[in-house]
């Protein structure tokens, strides 16, 4: 059990989704410069689907004042994020969502699906939202990376260049930092911080540590870091997440 909200965001994405993805192709690369073709090239093999989804498990360590571990669910879809229930520990359980879809965002976890402990909704929740699906755009849907799909690069130097990102608000920048073989090793952009006094935008990222391949040969990020003043000096202590995907599935709606 997630929640009605939750529920209904996912149907609307299921409804607005592409029943029949085309196959990645690489010559569709070769207008990018070196990396950033290698980018996409490490990421998504010759012929794959250029999937519009990816359900994944996640065991991780979030932080306000300590840090605490957790597992939790989420299925991230072009246009739309979705978390489930998650679970601190062996005897907390926390149901709930963290939604994105087309009518808008909304975030409602409950204490063992019971007592009410995070409830937000409105604008901005919403443009938070945005950046989040961005940057996990950028982490878990690679085919969402090339010129194929509309993605759109602006190199910065050798390794740093900004991919836009079309989604349910407006475009987004995202800056990606690939290594010599065009692996990802960290991503960086202006998010809404709601949480800010008064709310603004704020320097956000995060770093990709290692990499898991899917059973289609697509490489994600597999485990990271997350936070805020990404960028900045206080980079160390706006760290508020650290994760470990230990399960991926990449897919597109069945007809």
């Amino acid at each position: 059990m997630t929640s009605a909200f939750a529920d209904a965001t996912w149907a609307a994405l299921e409804r607005g989704a592409d029943r029949d993805p085309p196959s990645f192709d690489h010559a569709t690369l070769a207008d990018l410069l070196v990396r950033r073709r290698g980018c996409c090239r490490r990421r998504c093999p010759t012929g794959c689907r250029c999937m519009t989804s990816c359900a994944s498990r996640c065991a991780a360590r979030s932080s306000s004042r300590r840090w605490l571990g957790f597992t939790a669910e989420q299925i991230l879809r072009r246009g739309g994020v979705r978390v489930g229930s998650g679970r601190r520990g062996r005897l907390v359980r926390f149901v709930g969502a963290d939604a994105l879809g087309p009518d808008g965002a909304r975030i409602e976890f409950r204490l063992h699906g019971r007592i009410p402990v995070v409830r937000g909704a409105g604008p901005d929740i919403a443009r938070s939202a945005h950046g989040r699906l961005a940057a996990e755009t950028v982490a878990w849907l690679p085919s969402a990376l090339t010129p194929q799909a509309g993605a759109v690069w602006r190199a910065l130097d050798d390794h740093r260049a900004v991919v836009t990102l079309t989604g349910p608000g407006e475009p987004t920048d995202v800056e990606v930092t690939v290594d010599a073989a065009g692996a990802v090793t960290s991503l960086a952009l202006s998010r809404w911080k709601d949480s800010a006094k008064p709310p603004a935008f704020a320097p956000f990222g995060g770093t990709v540590d290692s990499v898991l391949t899917t059973r289609e040969g697509i490489r994600v990020a597999g485990s990271g870091t997350v936070g805020w003043d990404w960028g900045t000096p206080a980079a160390a202590d706006g760290s508020f997440f650290r994760y470990e995907i230990t399960r991926a599935e990449l897919s597109a709606p069945v007809s």
